[in-house]
């Protein structure tokens, strides 16, 4: 599975998406971003692992409600891509992000991965 996939998959979902860092402006409107957290291996072999992919949400301060909206759409529109994409079953606590002026929860997911070693 592509990190791209999942972007457009959002996107054509009708969320706004972003990649980490191209919003730097204070949040008048929900959006996504998606961001790579990591690739692990299984201790058992060297050619199974599995990547994590964060999707934080972001709504604006002054509506807390739409963060709760935009959560449901961010899982209903990845749904679409399991069993590859997994969600962990965590999601972070609603925190307000004072650099944004936003609320901001994230969802973690992962998929499996399969290295090829020359």
């Amino acid at each position: 599975m592509l990190y791209s996939v999942i972007i457009n998959q959002l996107a054509d979902a009708g969320i706004d998406v972003a990649l980490p860092g191209a919003k730097q402006e204070i949040c008048l409107a929900p959006y996504a971003v998606v961001q790579r957290s990591g690739t692990y291996h299984y201790a058992q072999s060297e050619r199974l692992g599995y990547s994590l992919i964060s999707v934080h949400c972001y709504a604006p301060l002054q509506s807390y409600d739409m963060l709760d909206d935009l959560i449901e759409r961010v899982k209903s529109a990845l749904k679409s891509l399991e069993p590859d994409l997994r969600p962990v079953g965590n999601e972070s606590p609603h925190i307000i992000n004072d650099k944004f002026r936003a609320h901001e929860a994230s969802i973690d997911y992962y998929f499996q991965r399969r290295t090829v070693l020359s």
